[in-house]
């Protein structure tokens, strides 16, 4: 949890994190994607109900073309029990809003957000594909056994900056516009990182609280459950 605060303070903590991991990159994105394939529990258990493994980091989701371009790939693939998911990360800085207002009462949302659900889409679309043909294999040399059936998509991206604002009105407006556009994204779940960042808060919180419990049961029946 420090790391994953500090990485969210931005270019400074990045590089430090790419230089103590020996990173070959010190661009946002591959910092973020290793810190989460290291930490395979935050997606585990905080972006669904369901436990989530990692299939994939950096998988390939698609076929390229006759010319060998064109093949979508996804920062995760993860499974369920049953099925994949997919998901999709920018940067906490991406912007979520443009400048100005519309006239209906709602802001403008920003073209990198469009941009991400528009390649995400892309990505459902071929992975469907892709998945059906079978003799796939994940990041540990195993048969991919989850099925894939419309696949969840998972997109985090932006953070709490994006909703700082000249007034409380205006930033009402513009939580009120991101709420809804991510409510109606069919299948796809849009957060940010600070959003994930407290979902993995209350996990390790809730996690402490049952430890707490637990040896709390153990000294009054003098069995240590460990």
């Amino acid at each position: 949890l420090e790391t994953f605060s500090r990485l969210l303070t931005g270019t400074e903590a990045i590089a430090s994190y790419c230089s103590a991991n020996m990173l070959k990159s010190e661009q946002t994105e591959k910092a973020w994607q290793h810190f989460l394939a290291s930490n395979e529990w935050i997606f585990g258990f905080g972006l669904d109900y369901r436990f989530l493994g990692i299939l994939q980091d950096e998988a390939r989701l698609g076929t390229s073309d006759l010319a060998g371009r064109g093949n979508p790939s996804g920062d995760f693939l993860l499974g369920a029990r049953e099925f994949t998911v997919l998901v999709e990360l920018k940067t906490p800085d991406t912007p979520l809003f443009k400048r100005s207002s519309n006239r209906a009462g709602s802001w403008q949302l920003s073209s990198e957000l469009v941009s991400a659900v528009s390649q995400i889409l892309e990505q459902k679309a071929q992975w469907q594909v892709r998945a059906q043909s079978g003799n796939l294999y994940d990041r540990d040399g195993h048969p991919i056994i989850q099925k894939t059936a419309d696949p969840k998509s998972i997109l985090v991206i932006g953070g709490e900056n994006a909703f700082v604002s000249d007034s409380p009105k205006e930033r009402e407006i513009k939580l009120r516009t991101f709420e809804l556009f991510r409510r109606d994204s069919r299948n796809i779940e849009i957060l940010t990182f600070d959003e994930l960042y407290e979902r993995a808060t209350f996990i390790v919180k809730h996690a402490d609280k049952d430890i707490d419990l637990e040896l709390n049961l153990a000294s009054d029946d003098g069995d240590v459950p460990f």
